[in-house]
Order: C-alpha cells, then sequence, then structure tokens
C-alpha cells in the first residue's frame, strides 16, 4: 500500500517553503497558503488576486462546488502582500504565476518542484496533496477533533476524513518488529 504522507513536523514544513522558495517563490508562496488553508491544488492555482481580500480566501472548490472561506494567518497574509506588490500583480492577475500573469503554475510543475525539494531533504512522498494533508493534520493536532477537520476540510462524511488522515497517522506509529510487534510503550 502506498501512504502518502503530509509534513507532519513544524521544522520540516518551514524547510521544505525554504527550499522551495529558492526553486521559485511563488511555489513557495503557494505551499505557505496551501498548508494553512487546506485548499487543494487545482483550487489554489486557479485564484486570482482579488480571492484574497484583507486576509480572507474566497473560492469555490472545483471538485465539490461548494464555497470556502478560509482566514489567513497575519503573517501569510503579509507575505501574499509583498508578492502581489514585488511582482506587480493585481485583480485578475493568477496570483501563483509563472511568467506570464495570464497563466497560472502547472498543477504538473508545481508536483515535480514538491517532489524534488522533499527527496533533497529527505521525506518522502511529497507533492502538492501533501499541503492539504499537512493542513489536515495540523487542524487534527490543534483541534483534537475529527468533526472539525471534516469541516475544516469541506468533506461531506466523517468517513471520508478517517479515510483521508489513517494512511499519515498510521505512518506515525511505531514499526512493528520482525515478529509482527509493535515495541512497548513506556509510560
Amino acid at each position: 500500500m502506498e501512504i502518502v504522507k503530509g509534513v507532519y513536523d513544524r521544522k520540516a514544513q518551514m524547510a521544505m517553503y525554504s527550499a522551495i522558495r529558492l526553486e521559485n517563490p511563488a511555489l513557495g508562496l503557494l505551499w505557505l497558503v496551501g498548508c494553512s488553508t487546506g485548499y487543494r491544488v487545482s483550487d489554489l492555482l486557479s485564484l486570482r488576486v482579488f480571492c484574497i481580500d484583507s486576509g480572507l480566501v474566497v473560492a469555490r472548490e472545483s471538485k465539490t462546488g461548494k464555497i470556502r472561506r478560509v482566514e489567513l494567518p497575519k503573517s501569510i497574509y503579509e507575505a501574499v502582500n509583498d508578492h502581489t506588490g514585488h511582482y506587480r500583480l493585481t485583480g485578475d492577475a493568477f496570483l501563483f504565476c509563472g511568467r506570464d500573469p495570464l497563466k497560472p503554475i502547472s498543477r504538473q510543475h508545481a508536483h515535480r518542484v514538491f517532489k524534488k525539494v522533499g527527496l533533497n531533504l529527505g521525506l518522502a512522498d511529497i507533492g502538492t496533496h501533501s499541503m492539504r494533508k499537512t493542513f489536515a493534520y495540523n487542524v487534527l493536532v490543534a483541534t483534537r477533533s475529527f468533526e472539525f477537520v471534516k469541516e475544516s476540510l469541506n468533506h461531506s462524511y466523517l468517513s471520508t476524513t478517517f479515510l483521508y488522515l489513517i494512511d499519515g497517522l498510521t505512518a506515525m506509529l511505531p514499526k512493528p518488529n520482525r515478529y509482527g510487534i509493535p515495541p512497548a510503550t513506556v509510560f
């Protein structure tokens, strides 16, 4: 079974951001916004500058058709403002654009860069969906509530959220020994 992992350690999250930003500043911002909002990569790449107003991201999810409103942390909103100011992006321009502000960065390019950076940092199975999984894990740790994670991801069913997180949560469990017995936990 292939395990798709998020980046569950805060230091690893920031290391990913720093390394991605060196490759491409727009993708570095994509990583920050993705890990902070839980939007799917396709929805993030379709964001335009006007979609972020005073730190509030409002977008219709392409997969579900539902509208989500997510407030960005102040530091990330400031990073968005710095990015739009530096690249002179306004109104209808794509927030995560390549050389041409009329075209967004492709999902495939973002995935290649994330995977490359993850491998360079020793993190396996990192891709664009890792941002959403990282967001889900951070919400679960902060709230200790699967119901809140469900609402944050805009899932319709709690069972979907359980299935969604199970790979990442089981990946954090101690590995069993050669007899299939996990190491004893000492309290």
